[in-house]
């Protein structure tokens, strides 16, 4: 058994493809427990979980059909678990990087160490982030994935000997050159990557002089040439996409009306895509997360960076035990510059097709998955550069670039997890303020900054989820993102028609509750517009329209959801924003002496609010329940000389001096303790 074993490790391609799968792990895997649902995530669950998985198809109808097909039977498989989404990513990570390893030990077979570590390299490279997206993301890494197996299966059908295996590899390269066109079109520049190849591959075979190389791997291209002239004739004159992005009669119309204009940003902007994709992404990033990161989280990822040089390290000694050197220097020139003469193309034609719809690489948002496609140009092209450097750096540099990406990875998965958990808990918090919410409300919802949603489907699909998991054909809740257009609509009260895909949303602005998370170490605040209380740091954004924020919406009666813990996570730990939420419904309710048992029940657990704003409702509730001293005592501890949390309160009670929300409300001795004392 121990000689089996030993065989099998001593199996190079064996060794190396574990020292692959256990980067994979250690750089993304091991996050997957702490992160979650983001941002396009919420439509395609909700409308997975109400509308069916079938309905995932018609969601794409009208940008990338395929796509919906192939989403919509993955869902099936996957259903709506968080931790299912994340290890699927995970794995086409790994298979993209087993596909690009597959095609590297195709082009240099002779390489074996370098093409291992430019694998490496591969998997840890920084310049895409969204991997902890992994709902939405496993798209892109099914797309490039499949894309790096249409090449590779194409090299093995030119290196094999066998007419029966070349049959079977070309056709399914060719199946999945048109699975990965249909599912992503802006990776087309990979075409231009495989024609360079097979170029490459025909003049490693003795085809030297250009003519008769250029008719030769013309011809060897021809039928993916065919798969690729059949696709861009049913996207461009078939297909009619309601997205500027991928219409390219659209496209086709802008450049013709502003042509000067138009190449002029394509020659720029492939050159600054160029120099992000290739150079930057090594440096900028790695350099934003380190600035920005606590010494806690930088002790867990530098950890997790060097697991990955240790097994680097760990990969070298084996090799130079059985297999060798790791290099042949005297080989250096030349594959430096084969490395460039096709890495750089690569990287080019990777970027323009972007380029080309209107888009671009964009390094500072971690949810653009640009930076995705270009990864294996990139890694040829800065192995290009290492190999430049003399043997005692070259090792330096790449352990370098490996620890800092590595780094970068598991710190952009931290911010990831904080994402995921100052939303989840908002949702948690929300079940445990509302037992109900009435149908056609308009939530908006405001978060830190750093944190904060970008459509209405990240507030309307998770608060349907909980209140309204049934079925329908549109969600009973709906929702917008503040902003200062978005206030505006508010404060006319006006009622606006919106479409998120195939999905109807009518959202009416009279209806408005208003949620607020001012700071990370804040609970969620459903704003009363009657009598508005803010945090300290509340922005003023939120503080324009609290007013028409109606609490009625919430119906107090009734048992609160319990949020599907598959979907949300378990729920959270009963600290603070528990008994503020169930102290905040008490009092919309009237119900004083439960406040002020809440009350009791933070003193005996030893709970204070981060947010002294939160200590309002159980001042109020004190109050009420006839202990006045209590009420005052706490005050006196908690919020005198607050005067940012007291002044718009206090405003709003001279503004309505007979405010009386609930039976038994005392306004006198509440107005005493929070403005006259």
């Amino acid at each position: 058994m121990k000689q089996a074993i030993q065989k099998l490790f001593k199996n190079e391609t064996f060794t190396s493809t574990l020292l692959i799968l256990f980067t994979t792990i250690f750089t993304y895997g091991i996050s997957i427990p702490k992160l979650g649902y983001y941002y396009d995530d919420w439509y395609l669950l909700w409308s997975g979980q109400i509308r069916g998985a079938e309905s995932i198809i018609s969601l794409f109808s009208t940008d990338r059909p395929f796509m919906g097909v192939v989403y919509s039977y993955v869902y099936r498989l996957l259903g709506d678990s968080i931790i299912n989404w994340h290890v699927y990513a995970l794995l086409w990570r790994f298979i993209g990087g087993m596909a690009f390893f597959w095609i590297l030990r195709l082009l240099w077979p002779k390489e074996k160490y370098i093409t291992a570590l430019m694998t490496v390299l591969f998997i840890v490279y920084p310049g895409f982030l969204s991997q902890p997206d992994a709902n939405t993301k496993q798209n892109h890494l099914y797309g490039f994935g499949t894309a790096l197996l249409s090449i590779a299966l194409m090299l093995q059908a030119m290196k094999t000997n066998s007419r029966i295996w070349k049959i079977v590899f070309s056709i399914l390269s060719l199946i999945l050159t048109a699975n990965y066109l249909f599912i992503y079109e802006y990776m087309i520049g990979f075409e231009g990557t495989r024609l360079l190849l097979i170029g490459y591959v025909l003049f490693q075979s003795g085809v030297n002089k250009f003519r008769p190389l250029a008719i030769e791997s013309i011809k060897r291209f021809l039928p993916y040439a065919t798969v690729t002239a059949a696709f861009l004739y049913w996207r461009i004159f078939i297909f009619d996409s309601s997205r500027n992005a991928t219409d390219a009669s659209r496209l086709a119309e802008d450049y013709l009306s502003n042509l000067r204009y138009m190449s002029l940003r394509l020659i720029l902007e492939t050159t600054k895509d160029f120099l992000d994709t290739s150079i930057f992404a090594w440096f900028v990033k790695p350099y934003q997360s380190l600035a920005g990161a606590t010494y806690s989280s930088l002790g867990n990822v530098l950890l997790i960076a060097l697991l990955v040089i240790a097994l680097v390290l760990f990969y070298n000694s084996l090799f130079k035990k059985w297999w060798g050197s790791e290099y042949n220097e005297v080989d250096a020139p030349r594959l430096t510059k084969e490395l460039l003469v096709i890495g750089i193309p690569a990287i080019i034609f990777a970027v323009v097709p972007v380029i080309l719809s209107g888009r671009q690489v964009d390094l500072n948002d971690a949810y653009k998955s640009y930076g995705l496609h270009p990864i294996s140009g990139v890694v040829l092209f800065v192995t290009a550069i290492l190999l430049m450097l003399k043997p005692g750096f070259r090792k330096i540099a790449l352990l370098a670039l490996i620890g800092i990406s590595v780094t970068t990875q598991a710190l952009n998965a931290d911010y990831w997890a904080q994402f995921w958990t100052l939303h989840r808990n908002t949702w948690w918090q929300l079940s445990w303020r509302a037992p109900d919410i009435q149908d056609e409300t308009l939530i908006m919802a405001y978060t830190p900054e750093g944190f904060r949603t970008q459509q209405d489907y990240e507030i309307w699909g998770p608060v349907n989820l909980i209140y309204n998991p049934e079925p329908a054909k549109v969600p009973a809740i709906t929702a917008e993102v503040l902003t200062y257009d978005t206030a505006f609509n508010v404060l006319k009260h006006e009622t606006i028609g919106n479409r998120v895909r195939d999905i109807r949303v009518r959202r009416q602005f009279g209806n408005l509750l208003l949620i607020s998370v001012p700071s990370t170490s804040s609970c969620m605040h459903v704003i009363d517009g009657s009598l508005p209380v803010y945090a300290e740091n509340e922005p003023l954004l939120t503080q324009l329209i609290g007013e028409n924020s109606h609490i009625d919406r919430i119906i107090t009666s009734g048992t609160s959801p319990a949020p599907s813990p598959s979907i949300f996570g378990s729920e959270p730990e009963h600290d603070w924003c528990y008994y503020y939420q169930k102290a905040s419904l008490a009092r919309q309710q009237g119900n004083w002496k439960e406040v002020s048992n809440l009350y009791d029940e933070t003193v005996s657990l030893h709970l204070s609010p981060s947010d002294k704003s939160e200590i309002i409702p159980f001042i109020e509730g004190l109050v009420n329940d006839n202990r006045y001293d209590d009420a005052l005592v706490l005050y006196n501890s908690e919020l005198r000389g607050l005067i940012k949390i007291r002044f718009p309160l206090c405003k709003a009670f001279d503004k309505n001096p007979s405010y009386n929300p609930a039976p038994g409300y005392d306004y006198e001795k509440i107005y005493t303790i929070l403005c006259n004392t």
